[in-house]
C-alpha cells in the first residue's frame, strides 16, 4: 500500500533510531515536524530538502508512490488525481512547485500526475515567468489532445483552464488573433465534453465577447453570448453576469439594436444590485443613458441622470455622471453647459477613457470659438487613445476639425480613412 510524505518521514526517522527531537535540531519545531508525521501539513520544499539530508535519502524519494486519493471536482464533476503538485496548486503555493522542477528535476518527471505540465505552467504565471508559462501550459494543452477520450473528460476544466491563461499572455501582447485561437478551442472542448454550464464557460465566454469587442466584431458578440444564455442560464455565476449583460449592451448598440442595449444595461444593473454591488450598479447606469441617447432617447437620458446623482453618493460615480451630463449637452450642442460642468468634475477620480473624452470634447469646443492653439493641444491628446480604441467617428471629427485649423493635408487623408472604418461608438450620437 501506498504511504504519504508524513508516514514515509516517520518511518525513516525510526529506523534510523532517530527521536523527533533529533531531527528537528535547530531547523524545525517538534509541533511542526509532529503535525507533518501526522498529516496535518505538508513541510515546505527547504523543510523537506533539510529532512531528507537528515535521513540520508534522495529529495524525490518522498513523492513516488505517495497515495493518490481521488476527489470530486465540483465544477467539473471529474476525478483528479490528488498528487503533491495538486496539493501545493491549491494552497496557491507556486513557488515550491517551480522550486521542484527547477532544483530536482528527476523528482518532477516521475510525478504520476497528467495535470503537472498545467500546474507548473500556472505556477510560471503568477510568478509572472511569461515565457516559460508558456512552454509548459503550452507543452499540457499538446498532451492533453492526443490523450484518450476519457482522460480528457475527466480532464477538460483543467484544459480550459490552461487556455484560458494561454489567453491572458496573448492578451498582454495583445495578439487578439492568437487570443481568439485559444478561446474558440476552449468552447469547442467544453461542448465536446458537455462542460458549458461549468463557472470557467462562463470565464471563457466573457472572455472572447471582450476580444470581439476590441476587434469590433459586435455580431459575433451578440449571436456567441444571447446562443450561450440560450442554452446556459446558471444562477451560481451571477457575479459574472453584469460583464456578459454589458458586452451584449456595447455590441447592440454598436449595431444600432437600440432596444436590445436598453435591455441588457438594465439587466446589468439589477444584477449588480441583487449582488449589493451600488457603486457598480452606478457605473452601470452610464452605460444605459449611453444606449437612451444613442437611441434618441435625450429627455429619459437626462430625466435618468437627475435621478442617478440624487440616488448615488459615491464619489468615483458622482465624478462619472457629471462626465456623463458633459457627454449629452456636448451632443446637444450646448458648449456652455459641457465647460460648466467640466470645471466641477474632479479629474482624479475619472478613468483614462473619461479624460480623453474630455479632451476630445474641449478640443472641439476650443476649435470652435476659435482657440486654435489650445484646440490642437487637447485633440491631440487623445488622437493615439481613439485609434487604439477603435473610435473612428470620433476620430473623423477630431480630424477635421484639425484640418481646418492647420490645412495639413495629412489629417484630410485620416479623415478619409476613418470615415470608412467600422469602429465604436463612443462621444458623437
Amino acid at each position: 500500500m501506498n504511504i504519504s510524505i508524513g508516514e514515509k518521514i516517520k518511518n525513516l526517522r525510526q529506523q534510523k533510531g532517530l527521536s523527533q527531537e533529533e531531527l528537528c535540531g535547530e531547523y524545525l519545531s517538534r509541533v511542526v515536524l509532529s503535525r507533518i508525521e501526522n498529516n496535518k501539513m505538508l513541510p515546505s520544499i527547504p523543510q523537506l530538502q533539510y529532512i531528507s539530508n537528515k535521513l540520508d535519502v534522495s529529495f524525490h524519494y518522498f513523492f513516488i508512490d505517495i497515495d493518490c486519493e481521488y476527489s470530486r471536482d465540483s465544477d467539473s464533476n471529474n476525478q483528479i488525481e490528488n498528487s503533491i503538485l495538486k496539493i501545493l496548486y491549491l494552497q496557491q503555493d507556486y513557488y515550491s512547485i517551480v522550486k521542484i522542477k527547477e532544483t530536482d528535476i528527476e523528482t518532477f518527471i516521475k510525478f504520476n500526475d497528467f495535470n503537472k505540465y498545467f500546474y507548473l505552467g500556472i505556477s510560471y504565471f503568477n510568478l509572472n515567468m511569461l515565457h516559460k508559462a508558456l512552454i509548459f501550459l503550452k507543452r499540457y494543452i499538446n498532451e492533453y489532445t492526443k490523450s484518450d477520450k476519457i482522460n480528457q473528460k475527466i480532464n477538460v476544466i483543467t484544459f480550459v483552464e490552461a487556455l484560458n491563461t494561454l489567453f491572458k499572455i496573448m492578451l498582454k501582447n495583445k495578439n487578439y488573433a492568437k487570443c481568439e485561437h485559444y478561446l474558440l478551442m476552449a468552447i469547442n472542448h467544453l461542448k465536446m465534453h458537455n462542460a458549458m454550464d461549468s463557472k470557467i464557460s462562463y470565464i471563457v465566454h466573457n472572455n472572447l465577447a471582450y476580444i470581439f469587442l476590441q476587434t469590433c466584431k459586435f455580431d459575433k458578440i451578440i449571436n456567441l453570448l444571447e446562443d450561450f444564455l440560450n442554452k446556459c442560464n446558471n444562477f451560481n455565476y451571477i457575479d459574472i453576469m453584469p460583464d456578459i449583460y454589458l458586452s451584449l449592451n456595447i455590441a447592440s448598440y454598436n449595431t444600432q439594436q437600440y432596444e436590445k442595449a436598453i435591455k441588457y444595461a438594465k439587466k446589468a444593473i439589477y444584477s449588480y444590485l441583487y449582488l449589493d454591488d451600488e457603486i457598480s450598479a452606478g457605473s452601470c447606469y452610464l452605460n444605459y443613458i449611453n444606449a437612451l441617447r444613442y437611441s434618441g432617447k435625450i429627455n429619459e437620458a437626462i430625466t435618468t441622470l437627475e435621478f442617478c446623482k440624487n440616488n448615488f453618493k459615491d464619489i468615483i460615480v458622482l465624478n462619472k455622471l457629471l462626465y456623463q451630463e458633459m457627454v449629452i449637452y456636448f451632443n446637444l450642442n450646448e458648449y456652455s453647459k459641457v465647460q460648466n460642468i467640466v470645471s466641477n468634475i474632479k479629474l482624479k477620480y475619472l478613468p483614462a477613457r473619461f479624460k480623453h473624452n474630455i479632451n476630445f470634447m474641449l478640443g472641439h469646443i476650443y476649435y470652435l470659438g476659435g482657440k486654435r492653439e489650445n484646440s490642437i493641444k487637447y485633440l491631440k491628446k487623445c488622437e493615439t487613445f481613439f485609434i487604439s480604441h477603435n473610435y473612428f467617428y470620433d476620430l473623423v471629427l477630431l480630424y477635421e476639425d484639425l484640418y481646418t485649423i492647420t490645412g495639413d493635408e495629412n489629417y484630410k487623408v485620416k479623415k478619409k480613412e476613418y470615415k470608412n472604418k467600422i469602429g465604436r461608438k463612443n462621444i458623437l450620437i
